[in-house]
């Protein structure tokens, strides 16, 4: 221990009793398999906390069984057309709303209109005077 870590000292005695009890009655190693454990703080990719080791256990839990495959060429093809199918009808859709909405125009702004005169009587727009 150095002078730095004094505040520390009185911890150590129940973090090692604890971590014994941890490791032998919780987890179940065996007294000689103590001997070969050694504990980290830092790897090389950065440093090790219960946050990555929290994580690393619940990857345990994600069943290995389950892997989403990537659709096949044919189904690729098949979705491909299908959508292209649909682009190609609702453009054709649209062009054909369209001509019809500027011929209803166009026939509307053509159309001749009956109107009412000054005296009453009703003409058609080439009839009227320029009074």
């Amino acid at each position: 221990m150095t002078p730095s870590n004094e505040q520390h000292k009185r911890t150590l005695c129940f973090d090692a009793w604890y971590m014994w009890l941890l490791l032998t009655y919780g987890v179940g190693f065996q007294p000689d398999d103590l001997k070969r454990l050694s504990f980290a703080n830092t790897f090389p990719t950065g440093k090790v906390g219960w946050t990555l080791g929290y994580m690393i256990n619940q990857t345990n839990y994600i069943p290995a069984e389950f892997r989403e495959k990537p659709i096949g060429k044919q189904r690729f093809h098949t979705y491909v057309f299908i959508s292209l199918g649909i682009i190609i009808l609702t453009f054709l859709f649209l062009l054909i709303t369209g001509y019809k909405f500027c011929r209803y125009v166009w026939s509307k702004r053509t159309q001749q209109y009956v109107s009412v005169n000054k005296h009453g009587g009703y003409t058609l727009p080439h009839e009227q005077s320029a009074v």
